[in-house]
């Protein structure tokens, strides 16, 4: 039989881990054998979960009290579950879920991993869902998507034309327009008129 490792993952919103630890303790795992990492509001980084990866041996155990100790979102619970159970091939228990105990059974672990699967492919499609729903509902409201466009002033016409018989800068037609240089040249080259196209070449 295996070694048996615990390991807990304390975040900012918990008070201490003494719950954790004797769970942990009362499980059967040795003290020398529990890893803990510290998360804090500004650094999701756990150590501790890297080195017991990498002492993880097949046949050995980890204990967990929840399955959220596991990572921070679904994405990442999902991988640590799959690297321990099936990249170093060992059992893993949450203790406050007894049925997610893969001693149960091999088809525990696969079981787990579909689910995880499912859940993301739900929650992909209700967000695909909801994004159809919204830009159905401002087509019917007319609401514009994307960026605003700016309106053209009513002077463009008369710079544009300076600009384009070389009476002035591209810079210069921006700044007597109040806008981008980027803004007054998309404007131009938008434009239908062959003055313009052909200045826009040349320059």
């Amino acid at each position: 039989m295996g070694k048996a490792y615990g390991y807990i993952r304390q975040t900012p919103k918990d008070q201490n881990d003494v719950t954790q630890l004797t769970m942990l303790m009362d499980a059967g795992v040795n003290e020398a054998f529990l890893f803990e990492d510290k998360i804090s509001n500004t650094s999701s980084d756990c150590p501790a979960f890297r080195r017991l990866i990498k002492k993880l041996n097949p046949g050995d155990i980890l204990f967990v009290t929840s399955l959220d100790q596991l990572g921070k979102n679904c994405d990442e619970v999902k991988e640590h579950w799959k690297a321990i159970t099936k990249d170093c091939n060992c059992d893993l228990v949450v203790l406050d879920t007894p049925v997610l105990d893969t001693r149960l059974g091999e088809n525990v672990k696969d079981i787990v991993i579909k689910s995880f699967n499912a859940f993301s492919r739900i929650k992909r499609n209700y967000a695909h869902q909801r994004q159809a729903e919204g830009i159905a509902i401002a087509r019917v409201n007319e609401v514009t998507l994307g960026r605003r466009s700016m309106p053209i002033p009513d002077n463009y016409t008369a710079i544009a034309g300076m600009y384009g018989n070389n009476q002035i800068s591209a810079r210069e037609a921006a700044r007597r327009l109040n806008v981008a240089t980027s803004t007054f040249l998309k404007w131009y080259r938008g434009g239908n008129t062959s003055t313009q196209k052909a200045s826009v070449e040349q320059r």
